[in-house]
């Protein structure tokens, strides 16, 4: 099973690119990030051809709302450039967020009322686009549903069916799902038998213990179960740790969940 590291967690007592160094020595092959437009490209690609590191993810959209069909122009705009770095970086995937994320993360409330069956329509409209724009691409455009209780109040796509309805009607395969434990652990649980009625659509898998976000064994999920279910499915796309470090350093913590998982 394929590792990496969300380095806007992870390393923090390291400067942005040194924190991609950081991952390499600890023993990792691929890291991920959040906003690719606050970032200094030109050092993470340097970093990237110095280390041999590779790019698993990073957000690829960076105006607007999927989920409004008024702001579809201004969406696959920031959608297009993310694309553009997708390919400078070599990226495997780049996720795509239904709603607007503000500097805290928190969700920006609409200013007027939109439902469910037209943020559903706005989506599926963005989603199409983006699968031709990735034909003939290596790259694969992923949607995460979120947790509305704890991090995200307010965000649209917030459970595992509707995200894979919108994946089978697509029935593209440059457009997968990001399936993160620790969101659905909150929002719906029963994990491995969701792992294993969906696996096919899953792009990517985030890792991160319940409560807390900290890593695995500070919580809930039994993620030795949950990653061996993962790989009986067959999945063979990359497992990245989304997480706080807990009770040590980030390299302590992070050296031994790869010693730990090795094996899964």
């Amino acid at each position: 099973m394929k590792f990496s590291c969300c380095i806007e967690m992870i390393y923090l007592e390291y400067d942005f690119v040194d924190r991609i160094r950081k991952a390499k020595e600890d023993g990792f092959e691929y890291f991920e990030f959040w906003n690719w437009d606050n970032k200094d490209i030109p050092a993470i690609k340097k970093v990237m051809e110095e280390t041999g590191m590779k790019l698993a993810a990073f957000q690829g959209n960076s105006t607007g709302r999927m989920c409004d069909a008024q702001d579809a122009g201004i969406y696959m705009e920031g959608v297009k450039k993310g694309i553009e770095v997708a390919k400078e970086l070599n990226a495997a995937n780049m996720f795509l967020m239904s709603d607007i994320m503000q500097e805290d993360r928190s969700v920006k409330p609409f200013d007027r009322p939109v439902t469910d069956e037209e943020k559903r329509a706005a989506s599926m409209a963005i989603l199409k686009q983006v699968a031709q724009l990735l034909e003939g691409t290596n790259i694969t455009a992923i949607i995460e549903p979120l947790n509305t209780y704890v991090d995200h109040a307010g965000y649209s796509l917030c459970h595992t069916a509707p995200a894979v309805a919108m994946l089978k009607e697509l029935n593209s395969d440059h457009v997968k799902l990001l399936y993160d434990a620790y969101h659905m652990q909150i929002m719906e649980g029963n994990i491995i038998d969701t792992i294993k009625a969906n696996a096919q659509y899953f792009g990517h898998f985030h890792i991160a213990d319940v409560p807390g976000r900290y890593q695995p064994g500070t919580g809930e999920l039994n993620y030795s179960n949950i990653l061996t279910a993962l790989n009986e499915t067959g999945y063979d796309r990359i497992c990245g740790f989304e997480c706080t470090p807990k009770g040590a350093d980030s390299s302590t913590v992070m050296k031994e969940l790869l010693a730990q998982f090795a094996s899964c």
